[in-house]
């Protein structure tokens, strides 16, 4: 997007959030901007959402000093956002650009521009913006008469890398973008196990087999994959095999390397989209790969035991697999594709950026650096953009231990001798048994629930409950027991 149109979305996505509304100084502070601008920013948003959707479908009002979308009953706030973000994507040229030439093949510069309507120095200026773009996909875009057949020049695996990513990630499903592949290509059977898939991941699925079709088919462009990258693959598609091309009718095949074509499909899928495998298919699959004395396999062995030693957490034997299954696909990615494409998906004039990590990250990721920085079948491999991932991820795996950490809860009301069941099963309806403990030692207790003075000696741990069948006070208790669940596994 560009940065107008960036701030818009932005603004929309604050509107949509804030149900209670949000005033003209809140969105000032937001964003930094004036009032002057915020009003010139919202007539434009307003304008820009009866272009998208039929008028008055999606509507700004003001009541009082607050501003709320409204929405009609056909439409979620998912929906909205992703047609908006859609909206605001295509009308950029780099966009336009980028697609065209995904979809066609170009002799010339010139060519593109009189295809698109646009000059060829605007044409030029963008090139140059997306080949740097393209750069972590290892990939350039150059034009000739006859010596290419595809204005991508780089290994066909990173060309599907970047199809697979764009155009999910642009259209998330509001739109088929495929309109040169049949339409009964939208409703193929699938090339792994939907019985278990939501909506969405179905047709990023589909989306991933037409970029597949379109290469393969269409483009004539043939996928070869290592044998070192395939004794890997072997294992995951023994057990859920991936079926390609097994439902195309009157398709010719016969230079399709169609078990190189599946294997690539089958794992690209796994780490782009989760839970593609059951989680009785990743057990077998982890159990087998975990015996296989393949070295990343012996590697993910060494470095998840490593990792959970130096911090000192303990896994249950199937999060053990459940983590080994994540980590190998991680390793695997990034010794035989490697490519780091988040700063294709984040958009860097977002106001805020995201902060959910946690307060080691440094520790982290100098605990990749000395593990997967330094191993000889992945330093070459590693950028710093793969090893914030990599961080991230085993900050995940640390946290899957976390889980068995329980909140220790301690409750007395001097009311009657039942209060305590009603109090103590209520929050564990809320929180579950696997998140909350209690216990008659008030010393020991991490949360105090009394209608009356426990001897403690600040307020930190305390929350004074006197009205048991209080909505407000059982509202506030909720929170301040969540705070403590989220101080507790992130501290």
């Amino acid at each position: 997007m560009k940065k107008n149109e960036t701030l818009r979305f932005e603004l929309l996505k604050q509107l949509l959030y804030a149900k209670a509304g949000t005033t003209t100084q809140q969105m000032m502070d937001s964003f930094n901007i004036s009032s002057k601008t915020f009003y010139r920013y919202k007539k434009q948003l307003v304008d820009d959402l009866d272009t998208v959707f039929i008028h008055g479908q999606v509507t700004i009002k003001k009541r009082k000093l607050f501003y709320i979308v409204e929405l009609a009953p056909s439409l979620t706030f998912s929906y909205v956002l992703d047609s908006m973000r859609l909206y605001y994507i295509r009308i950029s040229q780099k966009f336009s650009i980028l697609e065209a030439l995904l979809k066609r093949h170009y002799i010339s510069v010139e060519a593109l521009a009189q295809d698109l309507n646009l000059s060829p120095s605007h044409v030029y200026s963008n090139l140059t913006f997306l080949n740097k773009l393209l750069r972590p996909f290892d990939l350039t875009i150059s034009f000739s008469p006859s010596i290419y057949k595809t204005n991508f020049q780089g290994a066909e695996l990173n060309i599907r890398a970047l199809g697979f990513v764009l155009f999910w990630n642009v259209y998330k499903g509001v739109e088929w973008p495929f309109e040169k592949t049949p339409s009964s290509y939208q409703t193929l059977p699938l090339a792994v196990n939907d019985q278990r898939l939501s909506p969405s991941q179905q047709t990023r699925l589909r989306y991933f087999q037409n970029v597949t079709y379109w290469r393969a088919l269409y483009r004539k462009k043939s996928l070869t994959l290592s044998q070192e990258f395939k004794d890997y693959l072997v294992y995951f598609e023994t057990v859920a095999p991936t079926k390609l091309f097994s439902s195309l009718e009157n398709v010719d095949l016969e230079q399709v390397n169609e078990k190189d074509e599946a294997y690539f499909f089958g794992f690209l899928s796994r780490f782009l989209i989760a839970n593609i495998d059951s989680v009785e298919e990743r057990q077998v699959i982890t159990q087998s790969l975990a015996q296989s004395k393949l070295p990343l396999a012996e590697l993910t062995t060494c470095t998840l035991d490593k990792l959970l030693a130096k911090y000192k957490v303990r896994l249950s034997s199937d999060s053990y697999l459940e983590n080994y299954y994540l980590l190998i696909i991680c390793l695997i990615y990034i010794r035989f594709i490697g490519i780091n494409f988040r700063k294709f998906l984040v958009d860097d004039t977002t106001v805020s950026k995201a902060n959910w990590f946690s307060s080691d990250e440094s520790s982290y990721r100098s605990f990749v650096k000395e593990t997967l920085g330094k191993e000889p079948l992945l330093r070459k491999h590693m950028n710093a953009g793969l090893v914030s991932f990599m961080a991230k991820f085993f900050n995940s795996i640390l946290k899957s231990g976390e889980r068995e950490a329980k909140l220790l809860i301690f409750i007395q009301h001097s009311n009657n001798h039942f209060i305590y069941d009603f109090v103590k099963n209520n929050l564990l309806t809320i929180f579950g048994d696997s998140t909350l403990e209690f216990t008659f030692d008030v010393d020991d207790a991490d949360v105090i629930i009394s209608d009356a003075f426990e001897g403690e000696d600040s307020n930190e741990r305390t929350f004074h409950f006197e009205h048991s069948h209080d909505q407000i006070s059982w509202r506030e208790l909720i929170l301040f027991i969540s705070g403590k669940i989220y101080a507790l596994h992130n501290a």
